[in-house]
């Protein structure tokens, strides 16, 4: 994978903060393994080891629960703290019984925020895998986890965009979607979607494995060099695993719903103009986005606002707000010219 986008266009080849990012994951991941990256790579994505109320995540979500007291955040409890580390605090950020309750409790807020929308009742249905070994919360019960919760609230914000909800047989493209969180949870609910995950190693690669081990019988076209035959198989598949430089090269795949969470916003600005004009030529649908309202690369040195993306002409908004737990965040919601989304009846 790391050969393929190094032999593609520069423009596709990782920013400094992307490389840096890469190296650390590979570090981890060769260091603690597949097994357990829900617990180390996963911080480098999109979960997050709040522990005190001071955060502003924490505040936003007590401020919910004031609205919407429910006693049993009270008795949350950490499953298993061991061996979870993020970059600057290896194996420490959940060392104290006061940081593991805290966490706890965070995560207990966020469960019943998400509930409160949880409209079709998804997180009643859903557990999260336990492929990774994820860092678990007992609530209400059962099992409970942070990306499940979040998982949640960005569907449902994906469904503002698709009054009739989201079709079914949709072809859904991800843009660095991580460890494929959102893929496993779109293959969960909505019926005969097609997930295409872009992205770079050793990201790409362990989306792979996750979510082929998840749906062993689902038709994948799993990672491979060029673009030979590339095209009849993400064609044939209900999975695909492919890195950016391919992306361009496929004819458009005119794809239902088009994501990015959280990761335009640390490339460099050509680059986020050249993803566009990828999202551009491969949607007749929704663009749903979640990135920092206002953040500055250190690595690369560029500064990137929430008015700075370079929308393309003629798009439409459905939505653009600030989000209700990741308050730093925006996420925004744009229909693609050609978008068939009111024109197809959905599951439910």
């Amino acid at each position: 994978m790391g050969l393929e986008v190094a032999d593609g266009p520069e423009i596709y080849r990782p920013s400094q903060f992307w490389t840096y990012l890469a190296d650390v994951n590979a570090d981890q991941l060769s260091r603690t393994g597949f097994g357990r990256f829900k617990r180390t790579i996963n911080q480098n994505y999109f979960n997050w080891l709040i522990t005190r109320p001071q955060d502003p995540q924490f505040r936003s979500l007590l401020k919910s629960w004031i609205r919407h007291p429910t006693a049993s955040v009270l008795g949350a409890r950490l499953a298993d703290g061991d061996g979870v580390e993020v970059i600057e605090e290896r194996m420490r950020i959940l060392r104290s019984g006061r940081s593991r309750a805290g966490h706890a409790a965070f995560v207990a807020l966020l469960w019943e925020h998400a509930r409160r929308r949880d409209r079709l009742g998804l997180l009643d249905q859903l557990m999260e895998p336990l492929l990774g070994s994820p860092i678990l919360v007992q609530h209400r019960g059962r099992s409970i986890s942070q990306d499940l919760a979040n998982s949640a609230l960005e569907f449902y914000s994906i469904l503002d965009g698709f009054p009739d909800g989201i079709p079914d047989g949709a072809t859904v493209i991800e843009l660095g979607g991580g460890y494929g969180r959102m893929g496993w949870f779109l293959l969960s609910v909505v019926p005969g979607v097609r997930y295409v995950a872009v992205d770079i190693p050793p990201a790409l690669a362990v989306a792979q494995a996750y979510l082929t081990s998840l749906f062993p019988d689902l038709p994948a076209a799993r990672f491979r060099r060029g673009i030979d035959g590339l095209e009849a198989a993400v064609q044939g598949s209900r999975l695909a695993f492919i890195t950016p430089n391919q992306l361009e090269a496929l004819a458009p795949l005119e794809a239902n719903l088009f994501i990015n969470i959280s990761s335009l916003h640390e490339m460099r600005p050509e680059q986020i103009a050249q993803y566009l004009g990828l999202v551009d030529r491969h949607t007749k649908g929704v663009f749903y986005t979640k990135q920092w309202r206002d953040w500055t690369n250190p690595r690369d040195g560029n500064r990137v606002r929430q008015e700075d993306y370079p929308i393309p002409p003629g798009w439409q908004p459905i939505y653009e707000r600030a989000h209700e737990v990741q308050t730093h965040f925006f996420e925004a919601a744009y229909e693609v010219p050609g978008s068939a989304r009111l024109r197809t009846r959905a599951a439910p």
